[in-house]
């Protein structure tokens, strides 16, 4: 299933209407209805915010996928079965693509499954360009792994290396671009929805 129709599932789940998600994020409705059929491709931005509006994380829509494909192999949903060490653990050849844009070099995949509290999620740039990331519903925690990396927060810049840590806050708007001539590996680790809106309930 791709990634438009995976949006689609979720937000029919919500029993939010696509004219919401076009108020919510400002793209149009046209624009939402050729994603939704997986006729054009989000970018990063566009994809965060349709995450907002649905008030889901891009690893949320992974989790969607696993579970239609273990119902379609008719598997036991992974919330019900229990769970050994070794289906804890996601090697890194086995890790989800969550979201790639070859042309652009920007790539993200999953370095959890199933429904965690804690969402983590590996961000690959090898592009130069800068990226702007929509402001998210949630906190975050950045970690670069490899190469360096450049977070723009309200027009300042702040320089990341490996063993370096970012926390941006929800509502953060923000953009990054790699500052190394290797391509940067970060890790980025998110609360689940669901923790998040308790979070959200005790502030």
């Amino acid at each position: 299933m791709g990634i438009g129709k995976q949006l689609k599932t979720l937000r029919k789940s919500k029993d939010i209407t696509l004219a919401d998600v076009a108020e919510k994020t400002d793209l149009s409705l046209g624009f939402l209805s050729n994603l939704e059929r997986d006729q054009t491709s989000p970018t990063i931005d566009v994809l965060h915010k349709i995450c907002n509006a649905l008030d889901i994380t891009l690893n949320d829509i992974l989790v969607k996928e696993n579970e239609v494909e273990e119902k379609t192999a008719g598997t036991i949903n992974v919330n019900e079965k229990k769970e050994s060490p070794e289906e804890n653990i996601v090697r890194t050849d086995d890790r989800k693509i969550l979201f790639q844009d070859k042309e652009s070099g920007l790539s993200y995949s999953s370095m959890t499954k199933g429904a965690t509290d804690f969402k983590v999620s590996a961000m690959t740039i090898s592009g130069d360009q800068l990226y702007q990331f929509s402001k998210h519903e949630h906190d975050e925690l950045g970690i670069v792994i490899s190469g360096s990396l450049e977070i723009q927060i309200e027009e300042k810049s702040y320089f990341l290396y490996p063993g370096d840590s970012i926390y941006i806050k929800a509502g953060t708007m923000h953009y990054g671009r790699k500052t190394s001539e290797e391509s940067c590996i970060s890790y980025w680790t998110k609360l689940s929805t669901e923790l998040n809106d308790l979070k959200k309930e005790r502030l």
